[in-house]
């Protein structure tokens, strides 16, 4: 599966999905550089989440809406509904990890 890049427009659509993680990054960020290459590869090995980014550079309508103080910020939702979110740069295994919570609760 691909990270999907979200607009103000498609947002809201976009989060219904039943497990879906969005990366809200900045372009000159460089722990969202480093990140990036470990999402896709968490996309690509879990298609059953849905990726998605917000470039906050672009969509500060949303950064504003979901209080985004930090980049890299990692928002979780299941249904429609944000479940938890968590800040900062992560390796694959702790992507994988964060991804076990939304799916089991762990």
């Amino acid at each position: 599966m691909t990270v999907t890049e979200a607009t103000k427009e498609n947002f809201h659509s976009l989060i219904q999905e039943e497990y879906v993680m969005v990366d809200f990054y900045g372009e000159h960020c460089g722990a969202c550089v480093a990140t990036a290459p470990f999402l896709r590869q968490a996309a690509s090995d879990m298609a059953y989440i849905s990726f998605i980014k917000v470039n906050t550079t672009f969509q500060t309508e949303l950064a504003k809406r979901y209080d985004i103080k930090a980049l890299p910020t990692f928002v979780y939702f299941r249904n429609g509904e944000e479940v938890f979110r968590n800040e900062g740069s992560m390796e694959l295994e702790s992507i994988h990890k964060r991804l076990s919570k939304l799916l089991y609760g762990i």
